[in-house]
């Protein structure tokens, strides 16, 4: 193992196992951080703006679950309300080149649930909140905004393998939270890490989908 451990990032979207992802790192050992109620992405979008390396302020976890910013979110004590809407995952390029070493998980799972997912999300405040976000680009419908999210997953997914299979093919795990065994996870992260925890929790499953 080395002295210094990499960097993780999950670079998949958000509803796509990130809960679970941070909880399997920390029980692990592995200092992780999760959304910080945008603070994290909020950070990552101003540094890259401002021309900072993109973890300065944030640099103290080896592991990033979540780099997600709606506008409005969380509801109601929201430090987002003037913020734009950052989905974080789509960095990868940039934390790529500062951080040469890191390993990359693209989180997946079926792109229907997922879409699911996303609309029963707080009760359908997220969805709210994102469309009014992209009102701008012209997303006024459920349709829609059904429709931006389905052309966005497929985009991202390519440009994420089609970078890695040229970049750093072995730095990058493409990991489905109801298809890919663990011991894929276990593997990819074991010459750097000490795996004890080699179970994959599950969290914010609906009924239908716990067994």
């Amino acid at each position: 193992m080395t002295s210094i451990p990499p960097r993780i990032f999950l670079i998949g979207f958000n509803k796509c196992g990130t809960t679970s992802f941070h909880d399997y790192f920390k029980a692990n050992g592995i200092p992780s951080v999760h959304w910080r109620a945008n603070t994290l992405a909020l950070a990552l979008h101003q540094n890259r703006a401002e021309g900072r390396p993109l973890l300065e302020g944030i640099d103290g976890w080896t592991a990033y679950t979540d780099f997600n910013c709606i506008p409005g979110s969380p509801w109601g004590r929201s430090n987002s309300d003037n913020a734009p809407l950052i989905e974080g995952c789509r960095y990868f390029r940039e934390l790529h080149h500062e951080h040469p070493k890191a390993l990359f998980i693209l989180n997946t799972r079926d792109p229907f649930d997922w879409l699911r997912s996303r609309l029963q999300h707080d009760q359908g405040q997220f969805a709210a909140a994102y469309q009014r976000a992209m009102a701008g680009e012209g997303i006024r419908t459920k349709r829609q905004l059904k429709r931006r999210w389905l052309k966005d997953w497929f985009q991202h997914h390519a440009d994420v393998l089609s970078y890695f299979q040229s970049a750093a093919p072995e730095q990058l795990l493409l990991f489905h939270i109801k298809a890919t065994p663990v011991r894929k996870l276990n593997r990819f992260l074991k010459p750097h890490f000490h795996i004890t925890q080699r179970l994959f929790p599950h969290h914010h499953q609906s009924a239908k989908h716990k067994s």
